[in-house]
């Protein structure tokens, strides 16, 4: 049998997605549907006085708060209603639920329905959230949480530096951009349960949100996720599954809740957008002496998991470097928009801009390449962290930095650069795991069957391949082919729970799991079920795994027009040990994909509270024809800790694209400093004397 860790075999889930038999969400169907509508807020601050609803004909549902067991979703604080019952704080907010045989009656009723008022002064910005005079969200102000860190004698290393360099940098709201819409089917099952499937990264969750809501036991409800057409974070947290559940909990009825594209781009699940401050002082020869941090984000209407992106972006801040005085501040701010939640980087992407940009700067003042600089502030094993943590696994920058600068996209831009393009790099690093004070364990069962091994976990694979990859790794741990492993993954009925699919943890947490459980069934055993929980961080830190990203743009730039097009972009990534070298390549590709769209075109803007990009006609997604030239290695540098070696990276790709892009734009248009992306056209016409 051929080596099994570090081959590509063919995706399981390959054959039914090619050929059509795939089933989402959207595609399940029972007789007697009812088809789920929401009503939603038309402004986006308000006090809700009163509903005034159509009659509703005979076989339709109309279902507010009142209606509901339990009216909050379980988040982090879990403040956000399932239905606004008298504070609306976004355009879009729900308020009622219709239920009717088709979706076109239900959008219908649901247009009929007329809220009573009371107009409030919005929030329109993370700037406006800040002055003394702004409306407050809620009851304490619209400070939704803070972040501070403070590690040596920042000042006194900032007096000290030969160098030291200050900027205010900007990213926006961006979002997920999944090709499936949220969607959520519920029925009653054989045993009276309600059995939600859905476009899910976590079907536990969704379990206890519809307990929540509809006062059943955890036992009373089951949940799976479909086939996923992409997640990103959108779908880690309700959605449409809650409407759904409470439709059928009520009616006994099946209900399916499919969103819009205008629902999702306006009211799903967004990245935060960013302000971040920062100082930075070198020495002479290019050492990072103190880093000074400030950054805002826009939670919009409600926390959800913001409190922890805004963590983690702070925690990423320095990125891969040792530098021994850092203080940290943020603050995540309330605001009238859509909540944002987690997204693909969660935090660490809005950092690297402001870090990475900076650093490209002290490089070409402190005359030292780019890489250089970068390789003399690498941070390896035994160093600490940002927040003191001590750094006490595997990293493997210094050898990605030497391997990029073997790289063709290397030799090109140091020894034979195109005329008329620019050249930039920036390094980016993700941790894996939830982090420390979040209960973080995988649970997995196997059992030996007549065909082979069934394994059985909670996470789900939303499209990223974590179900080959995890198959793979039994196939090893049980020393079969991959062919003989049938993974059952994503649902709760048998499934102990295992957390959501994010902060990149899938294949290092289950995968170790899987190994422990193997050795049991290995023993004789029939049936075995094992777990492992992420060690916790050293001191203040968050997080004890990262993953590192080193990153190349070449771009060419109209000056006519300003428009960047970027041609190439090449990627070495220190993971561990690469398990499947084509899902690895799939995962970079995505991510840098989805980044150059933040760093160019991507961004939804409000007036008023209302969203001005509805579609995808004016939200502005790269499409195959905008990718450049993606090239990627690796290199193979095994954690112990992971399984055969492995660490997560499935967010990392996202990280270091824009700083690495605009770099390579101020490299084209020479004395052109970017501090905010999506970067605007005019800016690099102003710069370029065209303006």
């Amino acid at each position: 049998m051929h080596e099994i860790i570090g081959s590509s075999p063919m995706r399981l889930d390959g054959p039914d997605k090619v050929t059509g038999r795939a089933v989402y969400t959207a595609d399940i169907h029972m007789e007697g549907t009812l088809e789920v509508a929401l009503v939603r807020s038309p402004v986006a601050h308000a006090m809700l006085k009163g509903i005034q609803a159509p009659a509703i004909p005979d076989g339709c549902y109309l279902f507010t708060a009142k209606d509901l067991c339990g009216n909050f979703i379980p988040s982090i604080f879990s403040e956000q209603p399932v239905l606004a019952s008298d504070h609306i704080r976004y355009q879009g907010e729900a308020v009622a639920i219709i239920a009717a045989p088709t979706r076109e009656k239900a959008d219908e009723l649901a247009s009929e329905v007329k809220l009573e008022l009371e107009i409030l002064r919005t929030v329109d910005s993370i700037e406006e959230a800040v002055k003394d005079d702004a409306p407050r969200l809620f009851e304490n102000g619209n400070v939704c949480s803070v972040f501070h860190s403070d590690k040596g004698d920042v000042e006194g290393a900032l007096k000290q530096s030969a160098l030291v360099l200050e900027g205010s940098f900007e990213t926006p709201v961006q979002i997920h951009g999944f090709m499936e819409p949220e969607a959520a089917f519920c029925c009653l099952d054989e045993k009276g349960r309600l059995a939600i499937v859905s476009a899910t990264q976590n079907a536990y969750s969704d379990l206890y949100t519809a307990a929540v809501a509809t006062g059943r036991q955890n036992e009373e409800i089951t949940s799976r996720a479909a086939t996923v057409g992409g997640g990103f974070g959108g779908k880690d947290g309700n959605t449409a599954q809650v409407y759904a559940a409470v439709v059928t909990h009520l009616t006994g009825k099946p209900a399916r809740y499919v969103y819009t594209r205008e629902e999702n781009i306006r009211w799903g699940m967004k990245r935060h957008r960013s302000l971040t401050h920062a100082r930075v002082g070198f020495s002479e020869d290019g050492h990072i002496l103190a880093a000074d941090c400030s950054m805002l984000l826009d939670t919009g209407a409600y926390a959800l998991l913001g409190p922890s992106v805004l963590g983690l972006g702070l925690e990423h801040f320095t990125g891969a470097y040792f530098v021994p005085n850092v203080r940290l501040d943020g603050s995540l701010l309330y605001t009238n928009h859509a909540p944002a939640s987690a997204m693909r980087g969660f935090g660490a992407p809005q950092a690297a801009l402001a870090f990475e940009s900076i650093l490209n700067r002290a490089a070409k003042k402190l005359g030292i390449n780019p890489l250089e600089i970068r390789r003399i502030n690498a941070i390896h094993k035994g160093q600490e962290g940002p927040m003191g943590g001590v750094n006490e696994h595997e990293t493997g920058l210094e050898e990605a930095l030497e391997k990029f600068s073997r790289s063709d996209f290397y030799r090109e831009m140091s020894e034979n650069p195109e005329k008329g393009c620019g050249y930039g790099i920036a390094v980016g690093m993700m941790s894996s795991g939830l982090g420390k004070h979040i209960p973080d364990t995988c649970y997995v069962t196997i059992d030996r069957t007549d065909s082979g091994f069934t394994v059985s976990t909670s996470l789900v694979d939303i499209g990223q391949g974590s179900q080959t990859v995890l198959a793979q790794i039994a196939a090893k741990a049980l020393g079969v082919a991959v062919d003989k492993i049938d993974m059952r993954m994503g649902r709760t009925d048998g499934n102990p729970d295992s957390g959501s699919t994010a902060a990149s943890r899938s294949t290092f947490i289950c995968g170790n799991a899987i190994i422990k459980a193997a050795s049991e069934i290995l023993g004789g055993a029939v049936h075995a079920q094992a777990a492992y929980a992420f060690p916790e961080a050293s001191g203040e830190a968050r997080h004890t795994y990262f993953a590192f990203m080193v990153q190349g743009a070449k771009v060419k730039v109209d000056p006519v027009t300003g428009k960047v097009d970027v041609l190439w972009m090449h990627s070495t990534t220190d993971t561990g040990r690469v398990i499947n070298p084509t899902l690895f390549n799939g995962q970079v590709f995505g991510g840098v994909a989805m980044s150059l769209g933040m760093t160019l075109s991507e961004q939804v803007r409000y007036k008023d509270g209302i969203s001005m990009e509805n579609s995808l006609a004016n939200y502005i997604l790269p499409t195959a024809m905008d990718v450049p030239l993606l090239t990627s290695d690796f290199i193979d540098k095994p954690e112990p800790s992971g399984p055969y070696g492995a660490k997560g990276m499935a967010e990392l790709p996202t990280v270091a694209v824009a700083p690495a892009v605009t770099a390579a734009v101020s490299d084209a248009v020479k004395g052109l400093e970017i501090n905010r992306v999506p970067i605007d056209r005019m800016e690099i016409l102003r710069a370029g004397g065209k303006a």
